[in-house]
């Protein structure tokens, strides 16, 4: 004797096909969901973000210490390039300072000499190295892995979101180096004004004085500089 299957009735099947449709869509969902993105490079707020990004360190990097030692130096990175912009100090002109006379920050970044890795092209167009485009994929494609958010789409949102703050806005974060006024007897101007990879052969030379350790001026990899204090300035 057979026996015969039986047919789920109408409304148990109606049931188990719409559970279908929601586990379905939950997984593709799943699937395409992005934990980290970063602008277009063509957006103020991409290219900035490229740049906080690019100059420091994730996890694995050389020269990574810390999230917070890294997301400390993407501000610090943002307060250079804007006191490049609202803090020239007295005695000095903004070329002295940033190669470049402009109130753009794209200008500030691009200006000749400065931002390795970013300028603008024979049409004027900002532009990045295709070695930090490069990176700045990888490590979104690193964010995007997995099924929640790590330390990698942490820090790329984090740069990003300072981005997005400063040209709607500003900055939040405190200036770390505003109030500097003594270096090894050296009168200085507070605030840092450049910055280099952390080794003993980097220097911008003429009036920059190095931060030391000792005044936190190494974060992220990177050595901070500021200015030497004019004499007659006050």
């Amino acid at each position: 004797m057979k026996i015969k299957s039986k047919n789920l009735h109408p409304v148990l099947s109606a049931l188990v096909f719409f559970s279908f449709l929601i586990t379905s869509g939950m997984t593709a969902k799943a699937e395409n969901e992005k934990f980290a993105e970063v602008d277009g490079v063509e957006y103020v707020t991409g290219y900035l973000a490229r740049l906080l990004i690019n100059e420091n360190p994730f996890p694995g990097e050389r020269g990574y210490k810390s999230m917070d030692d890294s997301k400390i130096g993407m501000v610090q990175i943002l307060w250079v390039v804007h006191c490049r912009i609202k803090h020239i100090p007295p005695g000095y002109r903004q070329e002295h300072v940033a190669n470049v006379k402009s109130e753009d920050i794209i200008d500030i970044i691009t200006a000749q000499g400065q931002c390795d890795g970013f300028s603008r092209n024979e049409a004027g167009k900002a532009v990045v190295a295709p070695r930090v485009e490069e990176r700045l994929q990888y490590l979104i494609k690193l964010a995007n892995k997995g099924s929640k958010p790590g330390k990698f789409a942490e820090l790329l949102n984090y740069a990003q979101g300072l981005a997005v703050a400063y040209v709607e806005g500003g900055i939040k974060q405190a200036d770390r180096f505003a109030g500097l006024e003594i270096i090894k007897k050296i009168a200085v101007t507070g605030r840092a004004y450049s910055w280099m990879t952390d080794k003993d052969y980097y220097r911008p030379g003429g009036d920059f004085v190095t931060i030391p350790d000792s005044l936190n001026g190494s974060i992220g990899g990177n050595r901070y500089y500021t200015l030497r204090k004019k004499v007659n300035s006050k």
